[in-house]
């Protein structure tokens, strides 16, 4: 038996970019392609968009097991690596890739335990540290190995973890014995700690930070 179909949800709001993604991945059996905006409920794996939720979208979004948010955008930088985490994607890809990179990125952001984008963010240039002070204001709390202020609990920490596993909410509570909205109140608390806009772009910090597990492992 092959790999699974995947099947993937076209947001995306340049009409050229959309027909150049819609035309590479008709051309790949393992993609079914869907279309609509991203306020369209699309029973997809995967999400591709070229430009941030409005702040109401993203939340509705950060409640969603699926789609995940792959967003394509210019040349990989620091600056389209932090646009990428502040609109919650799971991975970056250049409008420039060719058919295998995106197809390859796709795959991975429906079936990688932990988000590719944190790879990218932890293997960005010394640019990145000015990224970094935009991502996040460092809070007055606990420090790590690094002497970096750490403001999240113990508690939080893991929680945080295995939302960069990309487990939603409820799968959370059942792993460590909280209730769904237990768990997604941390997740407010969080967010409001890290400074940050959604699940994926907290544990982008916190990851960039070092506050999670080494990005290898997740």
């Amino acid at each position: 038996m092959g790999p699974r179909r995947i099947t993937v949800h076209l947001a995306i709001s340049d009409s050229e970019l959309e027909w150049n993604a819609l035309s590479v991945l008709g051309r790949n059996a393992r993609f079914s392609v869907v279309k609509g905006s991203i306020g369209y409920a699309a029973e997809a794996d995967v999400r591709i968009i070229d430009q941030p939720p409005d702040p109401d979208q993203a939340r509705a979004l950060d409640e969603l097991t699926p789609p995940r948010l792959l967003f394509l955008g210019d040349v990989e930088s620091d600056a389209m690596l932090l646009r990428a985490a502040r609109a919650g994607a799971w991975a970056f890809v250049a409008v420039s890739a060719d058919a295998q990179t995106l197809g390859a990125a796709i795959s991975a952001v429906a079936e990688s335990a932990g988000s590719p984008l944190l790879k990218q963010l932890a293997g960005s240039n010394a640019g990145s540290e000015a990224v970094l002070g935009e991502l996040s204001t460092p809070n007055v709390g606990r420090t790590d190995e690094n002497g970096e202020p750490n403001p999240l609990t113990d508690r939080e920490t893991e929680i945080l973890e295995l939302i960069a596993r990309g487990e939603p909410s409820k799968s959370i509570g059942d792993m460590v014995g909280l209730g769904e909205q237990t768990i997604k109140n941390y997740v407010l608390k969080i967010l409001d700690k890290t400074h940050t806009r959604n699940r994926a772009h907290a544990a982008a910090v916190a990851a960039q930070r070092g506050w999670l597990s080494p990005v290898e492992s997740l």
